[in-house]
């Protein structure tokens, strides 16, 4: 099977995990995998590091590699289109990416994210004559996209995490755009607990950013009797702003934040809550979550979700296997968290096998791996 080169932003980093499961479900269905990035993440999962051992930087390569120079014409109009980036440093770094994943024998170079990891990914691919991808998540998408269209027709295919994202993709090229979601480690969540008795109420765990909609929760908190419970994991450019306002609305007293975790405190404390509240919204600027993997989770977890009607989680839940409220309606969360607090714990235990199968069926990183495997080896 194809040698496949990973071509990522940053690797490895705690908050996409999702990039690192994925190359493991590749490799277990049979692919070498070569993971390259332009920096290190400070903070990781420990499952990423035999990865972040084996991932090479562009800084390692030559500064000014020019054996591939004589292919610019393969590339040449590629990045003469490219608004985002200067001509010679898009070169430079495609020939240093091309330098490497020729060393290392790639036959296919496959990028997260819409940005610098694309454009570089593709200049090395047209300079080495392999084919190429790459997956487009959310704010490369939809906040911050980066010549996204010429992008679309330089790659062999390109993956979409949403139906609503590969929709809007494939409506822009000819090329094929895969609905390709990030998927959970299903070795990493056994049959769920017959005995679930939680002691907390609710558990928050994201970047405390605007479009997780936190502002929207706490309202919502604010609602709800004084003994309610928040819990909230996590770290971000609000955590000042979140806390004032927690002050403003009297709610400090009810709200723990436990800063940034790794992936195994969810896995280990899950059960310690009633549910999981991801009120997420689309920010300011466009950017919005799209598939997200904590609510995923969550159902393997056997934690209830109670979040928003973002497409992305209407894709997941259907309406059927969690909580959904409208977005930035901290009146109707409130009314949610309210009635889900009073719930029966039995009553619950339906809505938790259900969410369990759901996440087992159809959103597992080695199935979801098997679609992207195919089109590649179809290449």
């Amino acid at each position: 099977m194809k040698k496949i080169g990973y071509v990522i932003p940053v690797f490895p980093t705690l908050s996409e995990t999702f990039v690192g499961v994925e190359m493991r479900s590749m490799e277990a269905l049979g692919h070498a995998v070569q993971p390259y990035a332009f920096s290190p993440g400070q903070h990781y999962q420990p499952a990423d590091s035999e990865l972040k051992q084996r991932c090479r930087y562009l800084s390692s390569a030559p500064a000014y590699p020019l054996d591939g120079i004589w292919n610019l014409h393969r590339c040449h109009r590629f990045i003469h289109q490219q608004q985002g980036f200067g001509y010679l440093s898009l070169l430079r770094q495609g020939l240093q990416l091309a330098n490497l994943a020729k060393q290392d024998n790639c036959e296919h170079l496959h990028a997260h994210f819409a940005w610098h990891s694309a454009a570089t990914a593709i200049v090395a691919a047209k300079l080495l004559n392999i084919p190429v991808s790459f997956v487009g998540h959310g704010a490369d998408i939809y906040a911050t996209p980066q010549d996204v269209a010429s992008k679309l027709m330089a790659v062999n295919f390109a993956c979409a995490v949403t139906k609503e994202m590969q929709n809007e993709l494939q409506s822009a090229t000819n090329r094929p755009v895969l609905h390709i979601p990030c998927g959970i480690d299903a070795t990493q969540y056994p049959a769920l607990h017959a005995d679930w008795r939680p002691q907390k109420d609710f558990l928050f765990i994201g970047r405390l950013v605007e479009k997780k909609g936190l502002d929207t929760l706490f309202d919502a908190l604010a609602q709800l009797p004084p003994d309610t419970t928040l819990d909230i994991v996590g770290d971000g450019p609000l955590l000042a702003d979140l806390k004032q306002q927690a002050d403003q609305l009297g709610i400090r007293e009810q709200i723990q934040f436990h800063g940034r975790k790794e992936a195994h405190w969810y896995r280990q404390h899950a059960n310690d809550y009633r549910a999981l509240v991801a009120p997420f919204t689309v920010a300011a600027n466009g950017d919005k979550d799209t598939g997200p993997l904590v609510i995923k989770e969550a159902m393997a977890l056997g934690l209830p979700v109670i979040t928003s009607d973002l497409p992305g989680c209407n894709e997941i839940l259907e309406q059927r296997y969690g909580i959904q409220v409208p977005m930035d309606d901290a009146d109707a969360l409130a009314r949610a968290m309210a009635a889900h607090r009073q719930q029966p714990l039995a009553e619950l235990t339906t809505l938790r096998h259900k969410a369990f199968n759901r996440v087992m069926e159809h959103f597992t990183a080695l199935t979801l791996a098997k679609q992207l495997s195919a089109q590649v080896e179809a290449l």
